[in-house]
């Protein structure tokens, strides 16, 4: 995989779905993002997407397509096509040393994989995203609100302030919708 072409990156992704370094709907998520992204740069912008600007790609994109999506769909796009090029960079790089920024393989023990074959997911939502990634649990007094979204997975939402307002829920709202895959 020595070239840098949007051919190239898309055969990337497969190649990381095929290793089971990354999970296929992300693996998948990414490379319709970028599928749909990047062709709509000329085809010489097209052999090296490492020198891309995602801005002007995604200001062209929402130009040509945008009224078929939502700001958030945007948004998840323009992140998606960022993070592939970003790991297809890294993989260039250094093809060995080479690990997915994100959307890599959990463990069993961050599944919640009880080793009888079901499976327990737990997620939490935070209202302040410049902690540290290794949060700790709320204390007994914070305000904790699980919601049961499935039935394997509750998700508890902690942090909230107590005069939220209808702004404030809307915005925390819409980072949630940015981060579906799929459709129901």
């Amino acid at each position: 995989m020595s070239n840098r072409s949007l051919s190239s990156l898309l055969d990337f992704l497969d190649y990381l779905i095929a290793k089971g370094m990354m999970p296929r709907n992300t693996g998948t998520g990414r490379k319709a993002a970028c599928n749909k992204v990047l062709s709509k740069l000329d085809p010489e912008e097209q052999t090296d997407v490492t020198q891309i600007d995602i801005d002007d790609a995604m200001n062209r994109f929402i130009n040509l397509e945008g009224k078929g999506y939502t700001p958030s769909s945007l948004g998840v796009y323009k992140s998606r096509v960022a993070s592939s090029i970003a790991d297809f960079q890294s993989y260039l790089a250094n093809p060995a040393g080479f690990k997915p920024l994100s959307g890599s393989r959990k463990s069993k023990s961050e599944t919640g994989n009880t080793g009888n074959g079901s499976k327990v997911k737990r997620k939490e939502i935070v209202n302040n995203v410049s902690e540290p990634r290794h949060e700790t649990a709320p204390s007994p007094s914070a305000n904790v609100f699980p919601i049961p979204i499935r039935s394997d997975v509750v998700v508890r939402i902690h942090g909230l302030p107590f005069d939220l307002t209808k702004s404030e829920a809307e915005k925390i709202a819409s980072v949630v919708k940015a981060m579906t895959m799929g459709t129901d």
